[in-house]
């Protein structure tokens, strides 16, 4: 628990609207450094990551951080560009004197914000603790080949993300995801440099939100607190029993996701393997139905959301991904299925083509009633499912049930959607067909008859 010590009295309430505005936003260059003076002794330093500038310049933590009545300043890169512009150094130093007032700065960031919190250090020797989520050693070669974030067009301006402070490294947690194993050898040249590394089990690259979201305890707001809590130490030994149900050793577990399953899931292509057969009796109901998305992103293959989100419906499986929506809150796919379909099953194919498919791993199913979304199924874990590898999800109501409208949302606050095909199993309510005597036409269209 934080202690009394680490919150003064002077400490500053957020302001009653729940609106929190930053007094100064200072531009260096690409970057913005925006300042919230709300506790006059401590400060915690945030470095934004790539996925922050695609959500619109998103001050990453705010939320979580506000209830521990510290003060903030975010740093975010309008144009991702990993440490590597000119004016980097500048922004650095520029944040080292903004903490100087500060008597205890704790610095965090999540992948290249953990980059920039990592090497921090090197230009200011007033931080107190340090928490990296699956933070990038390197964007130089070879490392840039692990992460598709950066283009190494040039001679990198920082080659490594690590410092030479002993202080700052023994007061560093850094904690990866166990499953991408494109952050291993990030997390190996941390830990072989002397960094304390942890590892969680069913976890992608985007460790925080797992933490906070992806078990059914939030493990991130105890963390928070053991981390910004200055009146102790921050180390592994203090966070290890925080995490313990959740951490665990690289290729214990989930050996789907070690490197050759995942190697071998990210090979595969349409035709290589055979689709799980449609059972007999019943027919793709969403095949040539009307369909939308919540967006299109610069990455999708048709120029309208209608477009778009019926090529996941094509008898014939696109390669690698359907549709694609943009980066934004929940995003959402959906089908109308037209009147009398008895739906029995809802396949999903995730795409497995590269280390995107832990973004289609939350979800719900949702039909529209009434003018109104109602929830019919949640999957709100982590848990692995494939596509054209021959394992789609699949979920099937205890009876088979009359669904108009049908909507697959994302559970994710900042997430792309792209599946590679979806299917809704079941059958369709044919209209009998009457059969009016030729004599009841016949009088319908020249009155009664004049034979007696």
């Amino acid at each position: 628990m934080m202690s009394d010590q680490s919150l003064p009295a002077e400490t500053v309430e957020p302001k009653k609207d729940n609106v929190l505005e930053a007094e100064e936003v200072i531009e260096v260059g690409r970057y913005l450094l925006s300042h919230y003076p709300i506790n006059p002794e401590s400060v915690v330093v945030v470095f934004a990551s790539a996925g922050a500038r695609l959500a619109g310049g998103l001050e990453e933590f705010k939320g979580s951080l506000r209830r521990f009545g510290i003060s903030m300043l975010f740093v975010r890169d309008k144009d991702a560009s990993y440490y590597q512009e000119p004016e980097v150094e500048e922004m650095f130093r520029k944040v080292a004197e903004m903490v100087q007032p500060y008597k205890n700065v704790a610095v965090m960031g999540e992948s290249m914000g953990g980059s920039g919190a990592l090497i921090f250090p090197r230009y200011c020797d007033k931080v107190d603790r340090t928490l990296a989520f699956s933070p990038l050693y390197s964007f130089g070669f070879p490392y840039n080949r692990f992460n598709g974030g950066w283009a190494n067009e040039r001679i990198p301006r920082l080659w490594a993300f690590d410092s030479d402070d002993m202080k700052a490294r023994a007061s560093s947690v850094l904690i990866y995801g166990v499953r991408p194993w494109q952050d291993m050898p990030h997390a190996g040249m941390f830990a072989l440099q002397g960094y304390q590394v942890l590892m969680v089990k069913e976890c992608g690259h985007q460790v925080a939100g797992h933490l906070k979201k992806g078990t059914d305890t939030n493990y991130l707001i105890p963390l928070l607190e053991r981390f910004l809590d200055f009146s102790a130490e921050f180390n592994e030994e203090g966070v290890r029993p925080l995490l313990e149900p959740v951490l665990t050793v690289l290729g214990r577990e989930e050996k789907e996701w070690k490197y050759e399953g995942t190697m071998k899931r990210e090979h595969t292509r349409v035709g290589m393997l055979p689709l799980p057969p449609i059972p007999e009796g019943l027919v793709d109901l969403g095949q040539g139905r009307p369909a939308d998305q919540s967006s299109l992103s610069d990455y999708s293959k048709a120029p309208t959301t209608q477009e778009d989100a019926a090529r996941a419906l094509m008898t014939e499986t696109p390669e690698f991904y359907a549709f694609h929506t943009n980066l934004e809150n929940q995003p959402w796919w959906m089908v109308d299925l037209g009147e009398g379909a008895k739906v029995e099953e809802v396949r999903i194919y995730n795409r497995i083509d590269n280390n995107s498919v832990e973004r289609g791993l939350r979800f719900a199913i949702e039909t529209l009633v009434d003018g109104e979304w109602q929830l019919l199924f949640e999957k709100n874990n982590y848990k692995l499912f494939g596509g054209i590898d021959g394992h789609p999800f699949s979920w099937r109501p205890e009876q088979p049930m009359r669904i108009r409208k049908l909507r697959i949302r994302s559970l994710e606050d900042e997430n792309f959607m792209h599946y590679q095909k979806i299917e809704v199993l079941g059958k369709r309510r044919v209209r009998a067909t009457v059969f009016t005597p030729v004599r009841k036409i016949w009088k319908g269209l020249f009155g009664r008859s004049s034979r007696k």
